[in-house]
């Protein structure tokens, strides 16, 4: 499948998918027919001058999406992906992007655009696919950021990183907020506010990333395209499940192809923080999306992230928030749960660096 469009804003990228699959869509939604893929299309556009794509889905044949150059109205175009289908698979796919923007787009990516490239992205059939594009203009960010920074990240983009487009790994910060732009819009009672309240906080992250976490960019410049791939790999199996041990220094590194002192070097300059200040910051934001769902018990939650001593859990997660997981849950409003005490956590210190 072949697609064409403009990048005016989201609203034109949703018509042509949909074109694509042979719909005439009405409304911000479709489902994409059964001789297509499998999967939802939808499509915000907010009074801020955001829009924004969300889609998740598997199609039946490779989906090629080329995005032509254009100049006015000039806009920023940010994508999130995430490639859900496992590690094993995903390294058998192959993508390609014009200029060299992604040597892979099976890859969990951030990557940031202007309308002024053109880029052809391809997606692999038969992978399940989540993504996110965003579409916003240096006005936009006005109304949210101050002008000096919005100078600073303009400048700074346009001066150096549109010469290659930006793109980081998509970590667990990210994927947080895709997880609850996939599975709680449906039946959320503020649907548009909520969404555009998550849109702006994409916008925010890659903020925090861009201005105060680029101090190791020039490092990241250097990577060559494996070295990138096997580190996405390793923060992956990181990450891939918190009830149990995480791997080690030494079985990461292995996986690397690296020593474990390239590796963690690599790691920081990648991902912003060392491999288990990583691992414990993510592990307690999956907790708190975990408690924010409303359907599990705190100790239930804790459980699920590796530990079996509650209290143990609550002194994390009071670290990371400074709150205790019920207190979260009242701020909130979710029915809390007791804390009740346990024995010896199932992970309840990782390994030192």
């Amino acid at each position: 499948m072949y697609i064409v469009y403009n990048p005016y804003n989201a609203v034109n990228l949703f018509h042509a998918i949909a074109n694509g699959c042979g719909i005439h869509a009405k409304g911000n939604s479709f489902t994409i027919p059964q001789q297509f893929g499998e999967g939802n299309v939808q499509v915000y556009n907010f009074n801020s001058g955001i829009s924004a794509l969300i889609a998740e889905a598997r199609y039946n044949e490779d989906l090629t999406v080329l995005r032509n150059q254009h100049v006015n109205p000039q806009n920023f175009i940010l994508v999130l992906h995430e490639n859900l289908e496992k590690q094993e698979k995903k390294e058998a796919t192959v993508s390609k992007m014009q200029n060299d923007v992604f040597a892979g787009f099976s890859r969990n990516l951030v990557h940031l655009t202007t309308s002024l490239n053109t880029t052809e992205i391809s997606l692999p059939a038969m992978n399940k696919n989540r993504m996110v594009v965003i579409f916003f203009s240096k006005a936009t960010l006005l109304n949210f950021f101050d002008f000096e920074t919005v100078e600073k990240f303009t400048n700074t983009f346009f001066s150096f990183y549109l010469k290659k487009n930006y793109q980081a790994p998509l970590d667990a910060e990210y994927r947080v907020v895709l997880q609850e732009l996939h599975h709680e819009i449906e039946n959320h009672p503020l649907i548009n506010l909520f969404v555009e309240n998550r849109v702006l906080s994409l916008i925010e992250k890659l903020f925090v990333h861009f201005l105060l976490r680029d101090k190791h960019s020039e490092k990241r410049l250097q990577f060559k395209e494996d070295e990138v791939s096997q580190l996405v790999k390793a923060e992956s199996l990181l990450i891939e499940d918190f009830s149990k041990v995480p791997p080690t220094i030494n079985q990461l590194s292995r996986l690397c192809a690296m020593s474990p002192t390239k590796f963690k070097n690599d790691f920081k300059a990648l991902y912003g923080l060392p491999v288990y200040e990583y691992y414990q910051q993510h592990r307690m934001a999956y907790a708190r999306s975990l408690i924010q769902e409303g359907e599990y018990a705190i100790k239930e939650v804790g459980i699920m992230v590796g530990y079996s001593n509650l209290g143990h859990f609550a002194a994390a997660f009071k670290k990371e928030f400074s709150m205790l997981p019920s207190e979260w849950m009242h701020a909130n409003r979710v029915n809390p749960d007791i804390i009740p005490n346990g024995v010896s956590p199932v992970v309840e210190d990782v390994q030192n660096e």
